[in-house]
């Protein structure tokens, strides 16, 4: 199995038909397939080989989606980067997990600690026709997937080809995508769903339509009913920031489909959404290391839109207790999932592989509940992360950037209730002496993705700690009033 053959099988298929729509410009599968070629041989000529990593820290466009398949081609290993990332965010990253060589966009500043590469259109006067083999093998691997916003020393999942082929077909079978469909990506192609998304439905055979974030919510609107696509994926965020702009009628008419995950809606929320924006609406519960857990279709969102769904097609669910015994229906516990998508490899933060458990369960760090119609029920995470907007921010990386100040004693940042963003990011700073809001807000700029820059910072004379001496997080949240 190697991903771009699937691609090479559509270019003499069906070469004439439209696989990416980007800004006025359309690329065949005849065309894309060359472009890949193309790029996959300025990369051999610069030495890049199978089992090779390289990061992709671009912006959202034709070349970035093929880029992917262009390294698959070659065996190489995507390392996805943020191209919003600070210079010492993409630097820990690339050093975490050992990229040979970082693709960036032309004008970036180079960054001390790997080596870059800036994308021009020259790569593809490239000659393809001494390119190597293309290595196949069913533990090839593809990709290194990191929970989305992650960054410092992360553990990331190895996911091979055969395991991303096998999450493509779970997406297709659950949720009934196909060649006919046209796409619609309006996320980051480094977040997990836009890259699952976009890779996905080019091995269906479909169009993608890329159209780059950012979007204001009336933008999101013109640009959905311009493109006369069939499904589309939008963050929860975004979905709320569309509700005040109904007057009557539905504000996307034309989608069949309408993918929301990341994060999830209340179910007056998703009641409101399929009335004012689309009854297509589909939940879909997954994690970037595991792939998708649950999907919840639009004719279930009447009595379980307090759900996630359920398994999606090969998945298995189980919810455990701390000793992984499987605990009684509706009784909350830890969840677990193992599937043929579901990486088996991992990558901790100084490069080293370990395997998953021998029996295959992977715990994305969330507590739920099974009902006896098979439906989960999420109730919080069990690990220590802030879920703004669909996008996962580690607590400990923020507090490490604020305790470099030296007038700072103690940082926690934990994250606030949001009914926009469902949560966000606050400080809670112990100085030793004065320091100004101002002052710590442009220290975090220079440090951190926009993202991850706490909304609030709130100056107390102690932190709350418990017995054991540790933080207490919970009395942190009954301060913030």
């Amino acid at each position: 199995m190697n991903l771009a053959s699937i691609l090479q099988c559509y270019a003499g298929s069906h070469g004439n038909k439209t696989a990416i729509e980007f800004a006025g410009e359309r690329l065949t599968y005849a065309e894309l397939w060359q472009r890949l070629q193309c790029h996959a041989a300025y990369l051999d000529d610069r030495g890049i080989t199978a089992g090779d990593r390289v990061g992709l820290a671009l912006k959202e466009h034709p070349d970035h989606l093929i880029l992917h398949y262009a390294l698959a081609r070659l065996g190489a290993v995507i390392l996805p980067i943020d191209h919003r990332w600070t210079p010492a965010e993409k630097t820990a990253a690339a050093s975490a997990f050992g990229a040979k060589l970082v693709i960036t966009e032309k004008n970036e500043e180079a960054s001390v600690g790997y080596e870059t590469l800036a994308f021009i259109a020259d790569w593809l006067k490239t000659d393809p026709v001494h390119l190597p083999a293309m290595p196949e093998d069913d533990d090839l691997p593809l990709l290194i997937s990191l929970s989305s916003g992650t960054t410092g020393k992360p553990k990331g999942a190895l996911v091979s080809h055969e395991q991303m082929y096998q999450r493509f077909i779970s997406q297709w079978v659950t949720m009934g995508f196909n060649a006919q469909d046209r796409f619609l990506g309006l996320t980051p192609l480094f977040f997990g769903a836009g890259r699952s998304f976009g890779m996905g439905f080019l091995a269906a055979g479909a169009t993608v339509i890329l159209d780059p974030p950012p979007h204001e919510p009336r933008e999101l609107v013109e640009a959905i009913n311009a493109s006369r696509s069939a499904v589309t994926f939008l963050a929860p965020t975004q979905l709320r920031g569309l509700l005040p702009l109904h007057r009557e009628g539905l504000l996307l008419p034309g989608l069949e489909k309408l993918l929301v995950s990341g994060a999830a809606l209340y179910p007056l929320e998703a009641r409101e959404i399929r009335q004012k924006v689309n009854p297509g609406l589909i939940g879909y519960y997954a994690s970037s290391e595991g792939g998708g857990i649950s999907v919840l279709s639009a004719d279930e969102f009447s009595d379980y839109a307090h759900t996630a769904g359920r398994a999606t097609f090969r998945t298995e669910i189980q919810i455990v207790d701390e000793r992984d015994f499987q605990a009684a229906p509706g009784e909350t516990g830890r969840l677990r999932y193992r599937g043929p998508g579901v990486a088996t490899r991992f990558i901790d933060g100084d490069g080293r592989e370990a395997a998953a458990n021998a029996d295959g369960w992977f715990y994305p760090g969330d507590l739920a509940a099974q009902l006896g119609s098979g439906h989960i029920v999420l109730r919080g995470r069990d690990k220590d992360v802030i879920n703004r907007g669909g996008v996962n921010i580690h607590p400990a990386e923020i507090e490490a950037v604020l305790m470099q100040l030296e007038a700072i004693r103690e940082a926690a940042v934990i994250g606030e209730p949001s009914e926009k963003f469902g949560e966000t990011v606050t400080a809670f700073i112990v100085a030793n002496a004065a320091v100004s809001e101002a002052a710590l807000a442009e220290h975090c700029q220079k440090q951190l993705a926009p993202y991850k820059i706490p909304s609030r910072y709130l100056l107390v004379d102690k932190l709350p700690k418990k017995s054991s001496g540790k933080l207490d997080k919970a009395e942190l949240l009954k301060q913030l009033g």
